[in-house]
């Protein structure tokens, strides 16, 4: 069973978020089982049998896809671990033929935000709100897809 307590955990600690950020992670996993859709998916980071990350891709439409769940834990930042889940995110959008990605994440996420920007993302939006009882600077990042042929 895929434990998504670590993304509440982790955000809770290193920034003070609070339980409305574990429900809004439980309703995004819940939803993938509910839709179970064919061109959304999640990928589970496992190491020697433990969770150690996510990332996913929910359809917002036809041509679009939005990334999130995206968690590599502490002890494995800078490893590559994170750059791969993206990556497979990636290749995954192009292969489903989504013409775009998007991605909304908060400007305090420095090391998730140093990946989009390495994999092609661009910030395209900010607005503050407040979210888990925090001001927050909402960010909206999107990429562009090339379009996979095939013979």
């Amino acid at each position: 069973m895929v434990n998504f307590n670590s993304h509440y955990e982790l955000y809770n600690r290193e920034f003070s978020y609070d339980l409305t950020f574990r429900e809004f992670i439980e309703q995004s996993a819940y939803g993938f089982v509910k839709r179970s859709d064919p061109k959304e998916n999640i990928w589970i980071l496992d190491i020697e049998g433990m969770q150690r990350g996510s990332i996913s891709i929910k359809k917002v439409d036809e041509h679009t896809a939005q990334l999130g769940l995206f968690l590599v834990e502490p002890s494995l930042r800078g490893t590559g671990y994170g750059h791969q889940l993206v990556q497979r995110a990636i290749t995954f959008c192009e292969e489903i033929k989504f013409k775009t990605i998007i991605l909304w994440t908060n400007s305090e996420l420095i090391s998730a935000r140093r990946i989009y920007s390495r994999n092609g993302f661009e910030l395209m939006e900010t607005r503050v709100q407040t979210l888990s009882n925090k001001e927050l600077t909402e960010e909206r990042w999107e990429k562009g897809l090339k379009q996979v042929v095939r013979a």
